[in-house]
C-alpha cells in the first residue's frame, strides 16, 4: 500500500499515521513544559514562605510603585525614593495587620457563636413549618457544612497567624529592595533579548505594573466602602460584632466573588440570630441598593483602564493561590495572575527564535524552545535533587568536606602571612588549623560547660516568663506566647541535649579539621592540576573564579563571626544594665546561635525575653520587648544582608529569601550554607558556564555525544515530517 494512500509514514513494516507523528511532535514538548511546571509548582509549595513573601512583596510594590517613580522624576535617587515610599507602605500594612489582630482575631470565638445561634435558630424555624424530612435533613447538612467551612476557614486564619507574620516581615523588606530595583531585575531576567524584544517585553512590563497597581488601589477603596457602608448598616439595626464583621468584609474584599458571598451570608446570619427575620430583609435592602451604585457609578470610575481578569480566570487562581500559600495566596492570586497575563504575549514573542527553526506545521516555534529548555532543565533539577538526596545519605562524609573547604578558606590569610615570615606551607597550614582548631574546641567546651551549669535554669526561667506573660496578656495573645516558649524551649533543648549526639559532633569537627589542613597543605596542587585539564582558552577565566569563591568562602565565615558578635555583645549589654540573671549563659547562646541566620537570633532574644518577663519589673519588659522587635527586624533584615551582601556578593534580597529557603530544603544545615553556597554559585556561574559551553559542530551531520545523542535523536524523529519514508536501515529511536 502506498503512503499516498494511506496517509502515514512507514518504519520498515510498521506504518505510523500522520497524525500520531505530529501527536508525538507536539506531546513530547507539552511533556517537556508540563514537567518542568510540576516541578516549579512543588518548589514554590516546599519554598512556601519565600513564595508567599514574594507573591506579597510584588503585590505591594506593584501597589506603591507610581508614587516611587514620581519621587525619581522629581530628582529623587533610587534608594531615598524607595525609602520614602517605603515608609508609607509599611505604616499601611502595619494598619492591617494591627486591624487583623487588634479588631478581628480576638472576636473570632464570638462570631463563631453567633453564627452557630442564626444555624440553630434556622434548624428549629424549619422544623416548625413541618417540611418533609428529607428536605430538612439536606437543609441542616448544607447549613452544617457552612458552620464547618467558616469555623475552619477562621481557625486557619487564627492557627497560621504566626506563619502570616514571618511571611509579612520578610515582605516587608523585600518590598524596599523591589521597588529600589525591581527595574534592573526585570532587565537581569531579560537580558538575553535583543533590542526589539527588550523593549517590547520591558514596556509590558511597565503597563502590567501601571493596570495592576490600578486594580490594587481600586479594590483598596471599593473594600474600604464596602466596609464601612456595612459597619454603618449593622449599627443601625442593633448588630453586635459589628467592628469586628466590617474588618473581616474589607479583608475579604480581596478575595473576589467569594470574599463578598462568604462575608455577606455570614452577616445577614448573625443578623438574622440576633435582631430576628425583619432584619435581615432590612440589611439585604441597603446592601443590594449600596452594591447597584457602586456597580454602576463608582466601580468604573475606581477601576478605569486597571487590568481586567476573566472570572473563569479568578476562579481557577484563587484555589491555586490558596494551596499553594494559604490564606496569603487567595490575597496574592489574582493580582500575580494579572500579572503573568498581562506579559504572556510579550513573553511569547521574546521566546520566539528567529530565525525559525525547522518544524512540524503543529508545532510553534516558541513552544519548541520552551521545551527545549524545559526538558534540560528537569535533568539540571534531578542532579540537584540527587546532590541534596547525597548529602542526607552520608553526611559524616560530605559535611567534613564542605566545612574542611570552608575552614581551609577562612584560614588561607592567616597561612599566607605566615609563608610571608619564612614558613613552609605545611607549617603554616599546621600552625594556622592547629591554632584555630585549639581556640575554637576551647571555646566551645568552655561555652557549653556554661551552658549545661545554666541550661536548667534557662529554661526554668523561660517557661516561667511564658506563664507570666499568658497570665498577663489572657487567652487571646496566648498563641503568640506558647509559640515563643516553645521555640525558646526548644531551642535550648537542642542545645543541652548535643552531648548526647557527643560523638557525631567531635567526629565531624576532627575530620573538618584534619580535611581543612590537608585542603591548605596541598589544595594549591590539586587546584593546578584541575585547572590543567580546562579548555586553555577558559582556563584563566576557570582560576579567578576559584580564587573568588575561596574569598567569598572566607568572607562568609568573617562576616558570619562578626554579626554574631555585635549581637551577643549587645544582648549581654542590655541584659547587665536591666540586672536581668544569667545574662553571661544568654550572651554564649547568643554569640553560637547567631551563626544561624533568622532562627538563632530568634531564639535568643526569645530566652532573653521571658527571662525578663520572669524576673524584671514593667519597665524592663518593655524595654526588653522593645529592644527585642528592634534586634530580630534590624540585625535579620538590614544589618545581616548587607554584611552578606558585601562579603558573599550577594544582593540583601537574595540573602533575605535564600535563609528561609535552605531550612525549607535541607533544615539547620541548609541556613548555614545555602548563603555561601549561593555566594560560590554568584562568583562562578559565568565562568561554569564558559566551561560547560559546547564547540559548535564543524559538520551538520557530526554525531552528538553522550546521553544527548539518544535523547535528541529520540525528538528529531518524533519531528520528521509525515511525507517521508524510512527503511529499516534508517530507524533511530523514538519517543
Amino acid at each position: 500500500m502506498s503512503e499516498a494512500r494511506t496517509g502515514g509514514v512507514a518504519r520498515g513494516s510498521i506504518l505510523i499515521p500522520d497524525w500520531l507523528a505530529n501527536l508525538a511532535s507536539l506531546g513530547w514538548r507539552l511533556l517537556a513544559i508540563a514537567g518542568m511546571a510540576a516541578v516549579v509548582w512543588l518548589l514554590a509549595q516546599l519554598l512556601w514562605t519565600v513564595t508567599s513573601a514574594l507573591a506579597v512583596a510584588i503585590v505591594v510594590a506593584a501597589l506603591f510603585a507610581p508614587w516611587t517613580l514620581a519621587l525619581r522624576n522629581r530628582g529623587r535617587s533610587r534608594t531615598m525614593a524607595a525609602a520614602i515610599v517605603w515608609a508609607g507602605a509599611i505604616v499601611a500594612v502595619a494598619a492591617v495587620v494591627g486591624l487583623l489582630v487588634l479588631a478581628f482575631l480576638p472576636y473570632v470565638t464570638g462570631i463563631l457563636g453567633r453564627l452557630d445561634d442564626a444555624l440553630a435558630l434556622l434548624a428549629s424555624q424549619l422544623a416548625a413549618l413541618n417540611l418533609p424530612p428529607a428536605l430538612v435533613h439536606v437543609i441542616g447538612s448544607i447549613a452544617d457544612g457552612v458552620k464547618a467551612a467558616v469555623a475552619s476557614a477562621m481557625g486557619s486564619v487564627t492557627a497560621s497567624a504566626a506563619g502570616v507574620v514571618t511571611v509579612l516581615i520578610l515582605a516587608t523588606f523585600l518590598v524596599f529592595f523591589l521597588l529600589r530595583d525591581g527595574d534592573k531585575a526585570w532587565l537581569w531576567c531579560f537580558q538575553a533579548a535583543d533590542g526589539p524584544k527588550l523593549a517590547r517585553i520591558t514596556a509590558a512590563g511597565d503597563e502590567a505594573l501601571s493596570r495592576v497597581g490600578g486594580y490594587l488601589r481600586g479594590t483598596t477603596v471599593l473594600s474600604a466602602i464596602i466596609a464601612l457602608t456595612d459597619f454603618a448598616f449593622l449599627l443601625v439595626l442593633g448588630v453586635p460584632l459589628a467592628g469586628p464583621m466590617a474588618v473581616l468584609v474589607f479583608l475579604s474584599g480581596y478575595i473576589p466573588y467569594f470574599g463578598g458571598i462568604v462575608t455577606t451570608a455570614l452577616i445577614v446570619a448573625v443578623a438574622y440570630a440576633t435582631q430576628g427575620g425583619l432584619a435581615v430583609v432590612a440589611l439585604l435592602a441597603m446592601i443590594g441598593v449600596r452594591n447597584a451604585f457602586l456597580g454602576y457609578w463608582v466601580r468604573p470610575m475606581i477601576y478605569g483602564r486597571a487590568v481586567s481578569v476573566h472570572p473563569a480566570v479568578v476562579l481557577l487562581a484563587l484555589p491555586a493561590g490558596f494551596q499553594l500559600a494559604g490564606v496569603i495566596g487567595l490575597f496574592a492570586a489574582v493580582p500575580v495572575a494579572a500579572v503573568i497575563l498581562a506579559v504572556a504575549r510579550a513573553v511569547v514573542a521574546v521566546v520566539e527564535p528567529d530565525p525559525k527553526p525547522p518544524l512540524p506545521e503543529l508545532v510553534p516555534a516558541w513552544l519548541d524552545r520552551v521545551a527545549q529548555w524545559s526538558w534540560r532543565l528537569l535533568v539540571g533539577f534531578a542532579l540537584l535533587y540527587l546532590g541534596v538526596a547525597a548529602f542526607g545519605a552520608v553526611p559524616m562524609v560530605l559535611i567534613p568536606i564542605v566545612l574542611g573547604v570552608i575552614l581551609s578558606a577562612t584560614f588561607e590569610p592567616i597561612v599566607a602571612w605566615l609563608i610571608g615570615r619564612g614558613r613552609s606551607r605545611a607549617q603554616a597550614a599546621a600552625i594556622a588549623v592547629g591554632g584555630g582548631f585549639v581556640s575554637i574546641a576551647g571555646v566551645l567546651l568552655l561555652s557549653l560547660a556554661i551552658l549545661f551549669e545554666s541550661g536548667a535554669g534557662l529554661a526554668r526561667g523561660a517557661s516561667d516568663g511564658a506563664d507570666a506573660a499568658n497570665n498577663a496578656l489572657g487567652d487571646h495573645f496566648g498563641l503568640a506566647v506558647d509559640a515563643l516558649r516553645t521555640l525558646a524551649n526548644g531551642g535550648l533543648a537542642t542545645i543541652l541535649s548535643m552531648a548526647g549526639a557527643a560523638a557525631s559532633v567531635v567526629a565531624i569537627v576532627v575530620l573538618s579539621a584534619l580535611l581543612a589542613f590537608y585542603f591548605l597543605r596541598d589544595g594549591s596542587g590539586l587546584w593546578v592540576t584541575l585547572l590543567a585539564r580546562t579548555r586553555p582558552e577558559v582556563r584563566d577565566r576557570v582560576a579567578g573564579a576559584g580564587r573568588e569563591a575561596f574569598d567569598v568562602l572566607g568572607g562568609y565565615m568573617f562576616g558570619t563571626a562578626a554579626v554574631s558578635l555585635v549581637g551577643a555583645l549587645s544582648q549581654l549589654v542590655i541584659m547587665l544594665f536591666l540586672g536581668i540573671p544569667l545574662a553571661v549563659p544568654v550572651f554564649v547562646l547568643s554569640f553560637f546561635l547567631g551563626f544561624i541566620p533568622y532562627i538563632g537570633g530568634f531564639i535568643s532574644t526569645g530566652a532573653a525575653l521571658l527571662l525578663t518577663i520572669a524576673v524584671g519589673s514593667t519597665t524592663d519588659i518593655a524595654i526588653m520587648a522593645v529592644w527585642t522587635v528592634l534586634f530580630n527586624l534590624i540585625t535579620g533584615n538590614v544589618i545581616g544582608p548587607l554584611v552578606y551582601g558585601k562579603t558573599v556578593h550577594l544582593h540583601p534580597a537574595v540573602v533575605l529569601v535564600a535563609i528561609p529557603a535552605g531550612s525549607a530544603v535541607a533544615g539547620v544545615m541548609g541556613m548555614f550554607l545555602v548563603v555561601p553556597v549561593l555566594g560560590v554559585v554568584s562568583a562562578t556561574w559565568r565562568t561554569v558556564i564558559a566551561v560547560m559551553a559546547v564547540r559548535a559542530r564543524e559538520a551538520e551531520g557530526a554525531a552528538r555525544d553522550g546521553a544527548e545523542t539518544i535523547a535528541d535523536a529520540a525528538l528529531d524523529a518524533a519531528d520528521r515530517p509525515p511525507t517521508r519514508v524510512m527503511t529499516d536501515g534508517d530507524l533511530s529511536p523514538t519517543l
